[in-house]
């Protein structure tokens, strides 16, 4: 059978790369279109096929089987506790969701998720930015001796490390302690210090291009990272609202949906 006999849509390319192969390269994706062209090549003598096969999204699942890999889809509604980051990994960005919740306690903080040592320690950092931030965000000054806080991070099947989830471990603790949702169509990428700044991160291109595949339509990156635009595609750049962040507060008055009622439950 000649490639020409068949047409692959754009939608089916994506879904190949997207659900069935996870490399920085292209041989996985070469092997997949080459299983389906192996299995339309039998179709063709079985059926006595003239004509040319048009493969779309649909179709790709009949040849392939089963997805084996799934990727980030932004939430379908505004949550409490729950703010989208982005992540590199090495095949890619990925998004990131940061769950958080509290319970009556004695100020213990529980993180989970396959979490490595610096992004446990960007937790522990978010934490503290938020209770020195305790006025501003209508908090009660010792509201931490009081709760207990579980910061998790999802599909623990995958190692999750470095410092760039700091502002959206401290998002979702802001919005878990305020009762105030955080937007779903926004996510973000930065580390945090104690006062607050939001430092550099790393893989800014495939980040953006994770935020993009999954729906996002706003990104928060940090100030110090608006040199490496340049090298961003311009039709990436055009598709995001990207919003330069220097410091949390600004984070929060982008990542908050303030005009919703806050949750009282936590005093």
């Amino acid at each position: 059978m000649l490639p020409e006999q068949a047409r692959f849509s754009e939608g089916a390319i994506y879904e190949i790369v997207r659900r069935y192969t996870r490399e920085s390269g292209v041989r996985g994706l070469d092997r997949k279109i080459a299983s389906i062209f192996r299995k339309l090549a039998r179709r063709k003598l079985k059926e006595n096929h003239a004509g040319k096969f048009t493969i779309g999204e649909s179709q790709v699942r009949k040849y392939l089987g089963i997805p084996v890999y799934e990727y980030g889809i932004r939430e379908d509604s505004d949550q409490i506790g729950l703010a989208t980051g982005l992540a590199w990994t090495e095949v890619g960005g990925e998004l990131l969701s940061i769950e958080v919740t509290t319970l009556p306690g004695k100020g213990k903080l529980t993180v989970t998720g396959k979490l490595g040592e610096v992004m446990q320690e960007s937790a522990q950092a978010a934490l503290s930015y938020i209770r020195s931030r305790w006025e501003a965000l209508s908090l009660d000054e010792d509201f931490y001796s009081e709760l207990d806080i579980h910061i998790h991070v999802p599909e623990g099947a995958v190692p999750k490390d470095g410092p760039s989830a700091g502002i959206t471990m401290a998002t979702a603790l802001a919005s878990a302690l305020t009762g105030q949702p955080v937007c779903r169509n926004l996510a973000m990428t930065g580390e945090v210090t104690l006062r607050g700044r939001v430092l550099a991160i790393g893989g800014l291109k495939e980040k953006l291009l994770a935020a993009r595949r999954g729906g996002i339509t706003k990104v928060l990156i940090p100030k110090e990272n608006e040199k490496h635009l340049q090298e961003i595609p311009k039709e990436l750049k055009l598709s995001l609202e990207l919003v330069m962040v220097d410091h949390m507060d600004q984070v929060l008055e982008h990542a908050l949906l303030k005009n919703h009622p806050v949750d009282k439950s936590i005093d």
